[in-house]
């Protein structure tokens, strides 16, 4: 199935930066569809195609590939809206690009006769423009009805995307929301983990600001080595060296002037000694004496200083 043209319907960051991705690689972007006429004319004035609209079903009548990038509440409304209005039918391949959701969210489209497919960046997307530079090179979890697959893959590679290859996967909302699960937890948590983690200097008295700049090289570099080495082996830290006495002392000292730091300390302190053990660098006794440690703390325990 070589279906290339293209209706977006929800023209906010990642339909804009999918429209305009799809107009470079060559298909041809029909309708644009938003809220208000100023948004639409704006998305396709960005895409550099598409009729402007505020009416779905005139965006996708006549277009092959159907894409709902609304927000996901809705996602399922616009589907069984645009399946009423008879713009879907068998000639149609509707996508949704929601990471948390499943193919079933777009079941109208089934009793229209249409192909369903879900494509879901391992990507955040803080603009339009950002997006147009950070999809290429993404990867992506691809879904699809069997004869959706084809097409499915051809617009991965047309972003210039990977398919992340799931074997274990089963559609349906389980799998879905497990697989969001962990794209929320190394990215949306990331970013509250580094907020925490400037909560020690502050503290210390140091400003926010100030202190996010001073660990930006760290993070910086953290991630280069994650890169170039993988995980565990990027693994480095107190606990990666089994160092109990250097563990004890920050809890000591949280303890003392910052209790409140502690509990989150304590459940990532865990969760490295596990991939401190997956490394190698610790054995199975200094394992458990760092786990001890931990909970002697969680429970109350006084730790000598």
């Amino acid at each position: 199935m070589t279906a290339r043209t293209v209706a977006i319907i929800g023209a906010g960051r990642v339909g804009c930066s999918v429209g305009y991705l799809l107009k470079q690689g060559g298909y041809r972007v029909t309708g644009v569809a938003a809220r208000s006429a100023a948004s639409a004319a704006q998305a396709a004035s960005f895409i550099g195609q598409g009729q402007p609209t505020t009416d779905a079903a005139q965006a996708a009548s006549g277009a092959e590939l159907v894409f709902i990038t609304t927000p996901d509440r809705v996602i399922q409304q616009v589907c069984e809206t645009l399946a009423a209005s008879g713009a879907l039918g068998p000639a149609s391949v509707v996508i949704h690009m929601s990471g948390a959701h499943s193919l079933g969210l777009l079941s109208a489209a089934v009793k229209a006769g249409a192909l369903r497919a879900v494509l879901h960046p391992l990507q955040s997307l803080a603009s339009r423009e950002q997006g147009v530079k950070t999809l290429p090179g993404s990867y992506f979890r691809v879904e699809a009805d069997p004869m959706a697959r084809e097409t499915a893959r051809s617009l991965v590679t047309a972003l210039g995307g990977t398919e992340l290859v799931m074997p274990e996967w089963s559609s349906d909302q389980d799998s879905a929301a497990l697989y969001h699960a962990g794209a929320v937890a190394v990215s949306n948590y990331f970013v509250a983990l580094v907020r925490y983690g400037l909560k020690f200097y502050q503290a210390l008295g140091a400003d926010k600001q100030e202190a996010l700049k001073a660990v930006l090289p760290l993070i910086k570099g953290t991630l280069l080595n994650i890169e170039a080495l993988g995980i565990p082996d990027a693994l480095t830290g107190p606990i990666m060296r089994g160092d109990s006495e250097t563990v004890r002392g920050h809890l000591a000292a949280m303890r003392r002037k910052a209790p409140h730091l502690a509990g989150l300390y304590k459940e990532l302190a865990r969760e490295t000694v596990e991939v401190a053990r997956d490394k190698g660098s610790i054995d199975g006794k200094k394992a458990e004496e760092l786990l001890k440690l931990l909970t002697n703390a969680e429970c109350g325990v006084r730790i000598p200083e």
